[in-house]
């Protein structure tokens, strides 16, 4: 199955970066009754069989260019349902705009997910382009021959524009995630600068590290003001000693950081793709070859890992 390419650039990789940190945040501020039931310790990034999936290229084609490439996320997660836990896979894609005939691509990797899997899918697609849209993108793609239908597909759509500025704000204080999304959301055009001062304030409680980074540089890409609006943050944030925290964050240490997010995404592919091995391991559900297979590791290197895993068990 050929994805269709799309050029990745900082604000994409961004999305996908605040998913995989924030996973728990992001349910519960969009889906909370999943979130609820949801047992995100047992959470394991498949990007490896995304790309395999979704790229419909050979290993010997796939290039370090195409894993910075897919910015969309396949998730392994056990759920609670009826009393009983269960494994789902979440997919979920973050679009930058509008794309023709976009409910049937994501019925595609569906059937190609499923296909793969057998198990219980929760497809996701987060619209983060600022358009109002007057006509909605559909969210359903079914088939019929005649008056007998064949099947009926729905995806969540997840179009960050249709949400109120002021609905976010409410949220910030028990989730960081809705003050990273506040410059994606409706709001007066004249507001953004105080928007920015808001959001970046709502992450100022987050200890100073990857995270705190992470969501400073998405809110950075989110709102890209203009001269004189930077010069109308500056000064909100000069004046009101509410946003002592923002002027904080405006430091030398914290853009530092963000930049250092960026290099140890490359940096640390190695070690996070061996604690997603480890992950995979504990869990009980892939065996040493599928992993191997997700992750790109070594055979010998999950074998390895499985056996230090072994050997700290039998320490305990």
């Amino acid at each position: 199955m050929k994805k269709k390419k799309k050029a990745s650039n900082k604000f994409d990789i961004r999305h996908k970066e605040t998913l995989t940190l924030f996973l728990k945040e992001y349910f519960e501020l969009f889906f909370p009754d999943l979130a609820k039931i949801m047992q995100f310790e047992t959470a394991i990034f498949l990007d490896k069989e995304l790309i395999a999936l979704l790229a419909g290229e050979s290993e010997d084609e796939k290039t370090e260019e195409d894993h910075y490439e897919i910015t969309d996320a396949l998730i392994l997660l056990q759920i609670h349902l009826n009393g009983k836990p269960e494994w789902i896979l979440i997919h979920w894609e973050q679009q930058s705009g509008r794309e023709t005939d976009f409910e049937k691509r994501m019925f595609h990797y569906f059937c190609g997910i499923y296909f793969r899997h057998e198990k219980l899918i929760f497809p996701i697609a987060m619209f983060t382009d600022p358009a109002k849209w007057r006509k909605p993108v559909k969210d359903k793609f079914s088939l019929s021959l005649g008056r007998y239908p064949i099947n009926e597909f729905t995806y969540r759509l997840i179009k960050l524009k249709t949400h109120k500025a002021e609905d976010f704000e409410k949220k910030i204080g028990e989730n960081p995630l809705a003050a990273a999304y506040l410059p994606l959301t409706d709001y007066p055009k004249k507001e953004r600068p105080m928007i920015k001062a808001r959001a970046v304030k709502g992450i100022a409680g987050i200890p100073e590290g990857r995270k705190r980074a992470t969501l400073y540089s998405l809110i950075q890409e989110s709102i890209r003001l203009n001269s004189e609006e930077e010069k109308q943050f500056q000064e909100i944030i000069r004046t009101n000693p509410i946003y002592q925290e923002v002027k904080m964050l405006q430091s030398v240490r914290e853009v530092g950081i963000e930049e250092g997010v960026e290099i140890g995404v490359e940096k640390g592919r190695t070690e996070a793709l061996e604690e997603t091995a480890i992950k995979m391991l504990s869990s009980g559900v892939l065996t040493a070859e599928q992993i191997a297979l997700f992750t790109g590791l070594e055979i010998s290197k999950i074998k390895k890992l499985a056996k230090d895993i072994q050997s700290e068990k039998q320490s305990h």
